[in-house]
């Protein structure tokens, strides 16, 4: 039994049990390593006086059972920490003026004069938290110890039926049970930690961490419960604050079945709830609270990837992900970043198992009721998986039944009830297969969701471009026209949009979006595509079922040059939602892809078009990109196109165009020796192309050559009217003019493609 404070230790190890008299004591040591038990209250009677731990290490060579120092190390013992049950944040209930000293919360219960408290901010501008002693409690409202800088947002607002809220939350960082590294450690960013390892467990409660984690050290965190397997179960973090740490925050590794509870993490260095090497699965994270997620400097980051924190980092979709809250980071907030395969420790130590992982084909367990806003990135961010060597690559999550098998059946991922507002990015950016964003609430975003996918749709939502919260511009920032703050301020005539469209097949339906109103100083609409882009698209991208309130339904910038995606930009309106007739498409302003049938929509800067477009992809095979671009493409009327590719070494271009017609390539110089015409998207639909050919070709349909009479595929034409009358697939040589035609018949699939060379 501790009943005395003793004077502070070199160290202390706890072999046997060692459990807190219930007064306020104090305990300071340069590190504790727990073999037994170290007991401060129980889940049935929490500690009801002050306990406090300190850390006071100094020595950053000491390297105590390889938990290096000023460690409170579990190895293999037990560790019981229960303070006070208190709520652990809430959120305002009336909106917080500048030079005010009272809040107004939604539930106060649990809170008393001398706590202290943060409040998040509800601007696009994540510094804009503020922190605060209370000084007395009356009800729901609190008095603070000074007036509020800014103002913070407090109501929540109703837009076409659906309910936004942007109300600040309020948590609280006082407990009365606290961990911490002494405060000459807030010097040069050395603090404490906790670590767990080597089967033992803990049991953390109603506790309060403050500096700690080691700045730019691996393996230091403020709580870091280490390759413990399935024995996660056996531990927990519930109801505890976590503040000004120096190297994130809550840190699950190797471990799975942990339970992190309605924690609030304030102030801290790199990636914040932190899972690390993709093989943390089972693990149940709910109503946790993060803010002011801060970039570590560079040359201080532990991942490449720290450069962008996330507040909330998951490596592995098997993990219950539900009713959290990123309120502010210099990042993202929820960064769902999948390897291939486990990286780092695990990979190294249990190579077998981790060959046997694939967290970006694995299901993903819940992902729902969660938030995020004031983030200078992206509020829900599915992209950017870790590679072995730590640094992030483009990331296709197409879930499988049986990850490690590519043909077992898809399984469908579905993002529910996710709120994200006031993030200088997309709030929600997916990239994948099979995804779906399903009640989902967005607002005052630069962009609401972009889908870089196939097959993902969002559903049942509610999309809003501007509420009354217009936020606190700073004096020198760029205002909106009603001075209000900006999702980008350094580009003022940014256009906002509720969804873009990008790659595909993509879609928006049963969707609201309100309050996208073009101004004279940016353009504003509910649709739209991903700007500058070079990549190609599906022309079959839909909207189906939606409601525009004081909404410009579309605004499509004219193609940039070079961009071939631009170029490229139509969209199916199914029902006729957005252009009032069903099955009408909404085209880019680009001469190539317009005729007589189409109606310019000038507040849309688009046409509405009674058309079918499909995908026409050439490919040189001969391995140079110069052999390709500017690859010209004419209509039989005349108008033309000019692709350029995707990016300097790609060896192919993609343009949308209209079936059933006449097309005229040129390339760049002379036409490949070796290539490649695909229809895609097309099914049912032919196009015939002609080029130059200074030699007798040989073509050949998935290596069926075309003259051989015995093959299984369509034979030459001996004729362009041949040709012509085609029902399949073909082609005509016109020896005396050196020009070749091919006709592309995509019978019953999306996908239809001839290739070429000279012949034998």
């Amino acid at each position: 039994m501790l009943d005395e404070s003793p004077p502070g230790l070199k160290s202390l190890q706890i072999d046997g049990t060692l459990v807190f008299e219930d007064k306020d004591l104090d305990l300071e040591a340069d590190w504790i390593i727990v073999h037994g038990k170290l007991r401060i209250g129980t889940e049935e009677m929490p500690f009801e006086n002050r306990a406090t731990i300190t850390l006071t290490g100094d020595d950053s060579t000491e390297n105590v059972m390889s938990m290096g120092t000023k460690v409170l190390g579990v190895m293999g013992g037990t560790l019981d920490l229960h303070g006070e049950s208190r709520p652990g944040w809430t959120r305002l209930n009336a909106t917080a003026e500048k030079g005010s000293n009272e809040l107004t919360l939604e539930d106060a219960s649990g809170l008393r004069a001398g706590d202290e408290i943060v409040l998040a901010s509800t601007d696009y501008d994540q510094s804009q938290d503020e922190d605060f002693t209370i000084t007395a409690v009356s009800g729901n409202t609190v008095t603070l110890d000074h007036p509020l800088e800014r103002q913070h947002w407090g109501e929540t607002q109703t837009f076409d039926g659906g309910t936004v809220d942007e109300r600040a939350e309020v948590a609280l960082l006082s407990r009365n049970v606290t961990v911490e590294g002494e405060e000459a450690s807030s010097a040069n960013g050395f603090g404490g930690q906790i670590m767990v390892m080597n089967g033992g467990q803990a049991r953390v409660e109603g506790v309060e961490l403050a500096r700690m984690g080691q700045k730019n050290v691996l393996r230091r965190y403020p709580i870091h419960f280490h390759m413990l397997g399935d024995a996660g179960a056996n531990s927990y973090l519930k109801n505890s604050s976590l503040h000004n740490t120096f190297n994130r925050c809550v840190v699950v590794h190797g471990t799975n079945q942990l339970a992190v509870q309605n924690n609030v993490c304030y102030d801290h260095v790199g990636h914040g709830y932190f899972f690390e090497d993709g093989a943390e699965i089972d693990n149940v994270l709910t109503g946790n609270l993060g803010l002011k997620t801060r970039k570590p400097p560079e040359g201080e980051r532990l991942l490449p990837s720290d450069a962008n924190p996330a507040t909330f980092w998951i490596t592995n979709p098997d993990n219950t992900v539900r009713g959290n809250v990123a309120a502010g980071s210099q990042g993202n907030g929820f960064w769902l970043a999948f390897p291939e395969h486990p990286t780092g420790l695990f990979a190294s130590v249990k190579p077998s198992e981790a060959a046997k992982i694939w967290p970006r084909r694995t299901p993903l367990g819940e992902f729902s009721g969660n938030a995020a806003h004031s983030n200078d990135g992206d509020g829900l961010h599915v992209d950017g998986g870790p590679k072995p060597d730590g640094t992030t690559e483009s990331t296709f999550y197409n879930p499988r039944e049986n990850p490690s098998d590519t043909k077992s059946p898809p399984v469908t991922a579905e993002f529910r009830g996710f709120t994200g507002y006031k993030n200088r990015g997309e709030a929600v950016w997916l990239r994948g297969r099979n995804h779906r964003l399903v009640e989902a609430t967005l607002a005052d975003n630069a962009i609401g969701a972009t889908f870089a996918s196939e097959e993902s749709i969002l559903y049942d939502s509610l999309v809003v471009g501007e509420t009354a919260n217009k936020g606190n511009p700073r004096s020198w920032e760029t205002k909106g026209e009603d001075e209000r703050a900006l999702p980008r301020y350094w580009e003022a005539d940014f256009p906002i949009r509720g969804y873009e469209f990008y790659d595909g097949r993509v879609g928006t339906e049963r969707t609201s979006f309100v309050n996208f109103t073009p101004n004279a100083q940016r353009k504003a609409s509910g649709l739209g595509y991903l700007l500058s882009n070079a990549f190609s698209i599906h022309p079959k991208n839909f909207a189906t079922a939606l409601r525009f309130v004081d909404a410009n339904p579309v605004y499509l910038p004219d193609p940039e040059s070079g961009m071939d995606g631009d170029a490229s930009a139509v969209f199916l309106d199914t029902d006729g939602s957005v252009t009032g007739t069903a099955g009408r498409m909404v085209t880019t302003n680009n001469p190539f892809l317009l005729n007589s049938s189409c109606e310019s929509k000038t507040d849309w800067n688009a046409h509405v078009c009674e058309a079918d477009y499909a995908s026409l992809w050439v490919e040189t095979l001969d391995g140079d990109p110069q052999a390709i671009k500017p690859l010209t493409l004419k209509r039989d009327d005349g108008e033309t196109q000019t692709l350029m590719g995707c990016c300097g070494e790609s060896t192919e271009a993609l343009s949308s165009v209209f079936t059933d017609q006449d097309y005229e390539v040129a390339f760049n110089g002379s036409t490949p020796s070796e290539a490649r015409f695909v229809l895609w998207r097309g099914r049912d639909h032919w196009v015939r192309l002609s080029f130059d050919y200074p030699v007798a070709p040989r073509v050949t349909k998935y290596d069926c050559d075309l003259d051989d009479t015995n093959g299984w595929c369509e034979g030459a034409a001996n004729s362009l009217d041949e040709l012509d009358d085609a029902t399949g697939s073909s082609y005509y040589y016109d020896a005396a003019t050196e020009k070749l035609y091919l006709k592309i018949v995509s019978n019953g699939y999306d996908w239809e493609e001839l290739q070429v060379e000279p012949a034998p």
